[in-house]
């Protein structure tokens, strides 16, 4: 595998790297502290609750927001830095789209919350609103080059969340009513601070309206909306098919699992997002995209093998002894996230060319089949089942991105190895799960030596640099 390709595109995504580096490696890793503080003051029944909560509200975000800032983050990239006028219809046309996708949802909220009464109703409400709301600002944030102040508030947004989680948990004992308060408290301190940044006031004009520009706006984001709800289909519908085969502490244990590919996530936005941004603003050209996306994933499965053999010797510390058994299912859950993140990097040839219904069509096949395979395997396999289903999902949207683009991608890879190195990783998976515990120790070492060979040439270049 080769040097990425130019010393200058690679100081500059170092430097993006970094930045990004800051909010999104942060902000993580403070977040996975927040799991001992769960697992050790709410019950698996509690936690089950609140992951259908947090579920429910990533169902309708993009129905309500209209997908809006994908949309808002691309105009941006794309207009003139001079043109201050399209910058102000851009923004308002954003804003304006999500106000009228909420009022449209507040409305049929009031509707059901008169025939129905469910738990947390205000705390759905408010929440709603706040995870509609920061994305676009923060969307605008990237879209106007402002890398170091998105870093920044997602760094601030995450510590605020852990301070009150901790004040209204730990102290307080408030439980799940706790981490929903904590979040709404979180979030609305994050918004105040990216619309005084960017002075949304100055920004903001009804008369700024251009329908023109809302139209293709809507075009390019309104199908991401079926394509982020057939990713929820893959991600968390799951977790209701749990809930209604498994019961609600099932749920709580599952929680736990699909938390911990949140590490893999850290080492994927601080990656992703830097080069999101140079290939959409054209600073990196497609011969370049194709060998970082080669680099990319071979330090993104390296890292996830290691994370797999080692799943039971780290969750042993890190979790309450009831939720121990979580390590098990882990697994396939690391393998999909890193599919779908290589699938995601594909994707953003369709996201430069603006079409993004070609990504939509391919995350509504990998939609089905997840859902399809849940209900297949929960009965036989239980949460066994649930993992291998989110992985599947996620492999077959790889693999129709992979085949429609591979001649324009032009990775020059060798497919059949890759499958045996697939297959090879699978049965590791298999033995981990079968061996005593003071077996496991001994394959992670030998594990991460086998990986440290794989990549020398890289950890060569590593120390070299030091």
């Amino acid at each position: 595998m080769g040097e990425i390709p130019s010393s200058r595109l690679g100081n500059n995504l170092f430097k993006e790297t970094l930045i990004y580096s800051v909010g999104s490696f942060g902000s993580k890793v403070l977040s996975f502290l927040l799991l001992p503080l769960y697992t050790f003051f709410l019950t698996k029944k509690d936690l089950g609750e609140y992951d259908i909560f947090i579920t429910t509200i990533t169902l309708f975000v993009p129905l309500v927001s209209l997908q809006i800032s994908d949309a808002a983050y691309r105009w941006l990239i794309d207009k003139d830095k001079e043109n201050e006028y399209l910058k102000k219809q851009i923004i308002s046309n954003s804003m304006l789209a999500f106000g009228a996708g909420f009022l449209l949802f507040s409305a049929f909220l009031l509707i059901y919350s008169e025939l129905e009464t469910f738990l947390y109703k205000g705390y759905f409400f408010s929440l709603m609103f706040l995870n509609c709301l920061l994305p676009i600002l923060q969307s605008i944030l990237r879209g106007e080059g402002h890398t170091k102040k998105f870093a920044v508030n997602g760094l601030l947004t995450t510590f605020l969340v852990i301070v009150f989680n901790v004040l209204f948990i730990y102290v307080f004992h408030f439980k799940v009513e706790g981490i929903l308060l904590a979040n709404v408290i979180a979030y609305t301190i994050a918004c105040l601070l990216i619309l005084f940044q960017i002075n949304i006031f100055k920004y903001f004009s009804f008369q700024a309206l251009n329908k023109e520009l809302m139209k293709e706006m809507c075009h390019y984001s309104l199908p991401l909306i079926p394509n982020l709800m057939s990713w929820w289909v893959i991600g968390s519908a799951s977790k209701f098919i749990i809930l209604h085969y498994l019961g609600t502490e099932a749920n709580g244990v599952y929680a736990i699992s699909s938390r911990f590919p949140s590490i893999i996530v850290i080492v994927n936005s601080i990656f992703v997002l830097p080069i999101q941004d140079g290939f959409l603003k054209k600073d990196i050209k497609l011969v370049d995209f194709s060998k970082l996306l080669v680099y990319f994933f071979k330090i993104e499965f390296s890292i996830i093998v290691i994370l797999i053999v080692g799943a039971p010797i780290y969750t042993k510390y890190v979790v309450n002894s009831e939720f121990y058994e979580s390590w098990r299912f882990m697994s396939f859950l690391y393998l999909g996230v890193g599919f779908n993140t290589v699938a995601t990097l594909i994707s953003l040839i369709h996201q430069k060319s603006r079409s993004t219904a070609k990504i939509t069509f391919t995350t509504i096949i990998g939609g089905a089949v997840s859902i399809g395979l849940c209900f297949l395997l929960v009965g036989r396999w239980g949460l066994y089942g649930i993992s291998i289903s989110y992985f599947s999902g996620f492999f077959v949207i790889f693999l129709l991105r992979y085949f429609d683009l591979r001649e324009e991608l032009n990775l020059g890879i060798n497919v059949f190895s890759y499958i045996i190195t697939l297959i090879g990783v699978i049965a590791l998976i298999f033995l981990v799960n079968v061996l005593d515990f003071k077996y496991q120790l001994p394959l992670f070492v030998l594990v991460l030596i086998l990986i440290l060979f794989i990549n020398r040439d890289l950890v060569i270049r590593v120390l070299k640099k030091h």
